[in-house]
């Protein structure tokens, strides 16, 4: 079974891991990122680090820890970040008899040349031991695969820094030795293309997998620029939708119960979040494995049905005889209990859901359904300007602008209006957005005005004819069955289906290569590698996203491969949210 050969990614991560620690003998203590601690948890487990000789783990703070054991700090591809650590080292080495085997930095996925740069300048090459680590792709749950590399769409598509683009390439080299190397390639979008070109150059230098029979038919890469949309639109699953309100991190949702204002700057209520601690693990938690990938509305239907089973299970449970009670008490009461604790949790995200997105859901699906329409373009912008004025929230207002310079042009007037008006609601120290909007792609620049002139440049490749073509929006949205789906656009209300998934049903369905090829080419440079293994031998396909993937194209591609009888592995470098790509935007660091 694949799913066992990719949970067993784990054991190589260890490997490599064991043997950057063992470079300093004896005890030894950790100093982590706080935004590792979630991904190293799913890699090896506090149990594994203390076997392996580690006696104490800190989080990475102004200080360094008192401690007698060498230091291994572990940290992100974050140059600030790493000159900061550089800076208390060296303070503190000053006041230090020996430092010998004391200090070791390891950079997550990889360092770069001007780290070690940086050591020599500041008298610290030797002293200071410097490793890459990246680690093999952590299965998160059945078929999702993720590096957990935060801020690789920022690095990419909005700095147009390719310095950890080489990551992507060796992350599948490492990949094709546990399930073999795929006959058929496919890549969409311009990095896309040089990660294909990055993974020829390791074929040829580095060696290749022994493994003949391969358990994957075709490997197929898109980058995120290429389908904004699917990251923009608000999602109607579950799973995407706990994303969009909580935040998701390397599979789990945690919200702790804190003390927070009644009101925000601007004497708007806030909106409470109920403390949940849910594991996104379909293997364990039969809740979640029943409502994941479900329309929102029948989600909350079914936790309703297993809340008054449960129920009805205590009353019997008391009328029972003796014998039955133990037998239930050794066989059921276990399970029973641990049901009980995840629909518990459950319940309290759905409220939180409802209470926090519930006001406007039903007039934002409605106009994105007219935007993916293209109807009704002076009332769209109407509500463009509604939740401007209402929201107060900068994220929402940017993303919905995003979709409609994807989707419907504006006016010179229309697009004055509406930056000025946001500058004006959030703060003239967003200014630099409007330069992020213009490398990440959503804007073309005006000279004449010197001010963002919000046409996409997907305009130019005629996105209705585009989506059109390949079938992406159902003819009537309002015939999609959103409870028993058959269509995957009822991740997105019947609205529209996920490029990712449209060209993978193209795969499965051995859609002549010529017609695949005239049918992408519009959307961005394109690639296809058939080494005799099309149409597929192997019915199972790797969907590898550049940038980010969301939890709507996974469950849109979870519909597909129930629907075809394939395998569907979806992977990338961390599971984003269209809040998340809008504060790629408008963050300044």
């Amino acid at each position: 079974m694949i799913y066992k050969k990719l949970s067993s990614l784990s054991e190589i991560s260890k490997t490599q891991l064991s043997k950057i620690l063992n470079s300093s003998s004896g005890l030894k203590d950790l100093v982590l990122d706080p935004k590792l601690i979630k991904p190293l948890e799913r890699v090896c487990g506090i149990r594994w680090l203390k076997a392996n000789y580690v006696e104490k783990i800190f989080k990475l703070e102004d200080d360094i820890p008192s401690t007698q054991n060498p230091l291994f700090y572990f940290i992100y591809t974050n140059l600030s970040m790493f000159k900061k650590l550089l800076e208390q080292i060296s303070l503190r080495i000053k006041g230090e008899s020996s430092t010998v085997d004391k200090y070791h930095i390891v950079v997550i996925p990889r360092f770069l040349y001007v780290f070690e740069n940086m050591l020599e300048e500041m008298g610290l090459f030797g002293i200071v031991k410097l490793y890459s680590l990246q680690w093999q792709p952590i299965h998160l749950d059945q078929g999702i695969l993720s590096l957990e590399i935060p801020n690789l769409y920022k690095k990419l598509f909005v700095q147009h820094d390719l310095s950890l683009l080489p990551v992507y390439a060796r992350s599948l080299w490492h990949l094709n030795f546990v399930i073999g190397k795929p006959k058929f390639h496919l890549a969409l979008g311009q990095h896309s293309l040089s990660i294909l070109k990055q993974l020829d150059i390791l074929y040829e230098n580095l060696p290749n997998t022994d493994k003949m029979e391969t358990d994957c038919g075709a490997v197929i890469l898109l980058d995120r620029n290429v389908d904004y949309v699917s990251a923009l639109l608000t999602p109607s699953t579950y799973t995407a939708l706990l994303n969009e309100v909580y935040g998701i991190n390397c599979g789990v949702c945690e919200h702790k119960s804190m003390e927070t204002a009644e009101y925000d700057n601007k004497f708007n209520p806030l909106l409470k979040k109920e403390p949940v601690q849910i594991i996104l693990d379909s293997t364990n938690d039969s809740v979640y494995r029943d409502i994941k990938n479900r329309y929102f509305t029948d989600v909350t239907e079914i936790l309703r049905t297993l809340t008054r089973n449960l129920r009805k299970e205590g009353e019997s449970s008391r009328e029972m005889a003796l014998d039955e009670i133990k037998k239930y008490v050794s066989t059921q009461l276990q399970a029973t209990a641990s049901k009980t604790k995840y629909l518990a949790s459950h319940l309290d995200a759905a409220q939180t859901i409802i209470n926090n997105l519930g006001h406007r859901f039903e007039s934002q699906q409605e106009t994105e359904q007219l935007l993916i329409q293209n109807k009704n373009k002076s009332g769209n912008f109407a509500y463009l300007e509604e939740i401007l004025a209402t929201e107060n929230n900068a994220q929402a207002t940017l993303r919905l602008a995003c979709l409609i310079a994807i989707t419907q042009k504006l006016s010179d007037s229309e697009v004055r209006s509406f930056w000025q008006k946001f500058l004006h609601e959030f703060g003239y120290h967003y200014g630099f957005v409007h330069s992020n909007l213009i490398r990440a792609g959503f804007l073309t620049e005006d000279i004449s005005t010197n001010l963002p002139n919000i046409v996409s440049k997907f305009l130019t490749n005629d996105f209705y004819v585009n989506i059109n073509k390949l079938r992406q929006v159902p003819t009537d949205p309002n015939k999609v069955n959103l409870k028993a789906p058959t269509c995957c656009s009822y991740v997105f209300g019947g609205t529209y289906i996920p490029l990712i998934t449209q060209i993978a049903s193209m795969v499965l369905c051995n859609t002549p290569l010529n017609e695949i090829k005239a049918k992408l080419e519009p959307l961005g440079p394109i690639s296809i590698r058939n080494e005799q293994g099309y149409p597929l031998e192997v019915r199972t396909v790797l969907l590898y996203l550049v940038g980010g993937v969301t939890y709507s194209e996974i469950a849109a591609c979870n519909l597909l491969e129930t629907l075809t009888g394939c395998t569907i592995i979806i992977f990338s470098d961390k599971i984003i949210s269209g809040n998340d790509m809008m504060q790629a935007l408008i963050s300044n660091n």
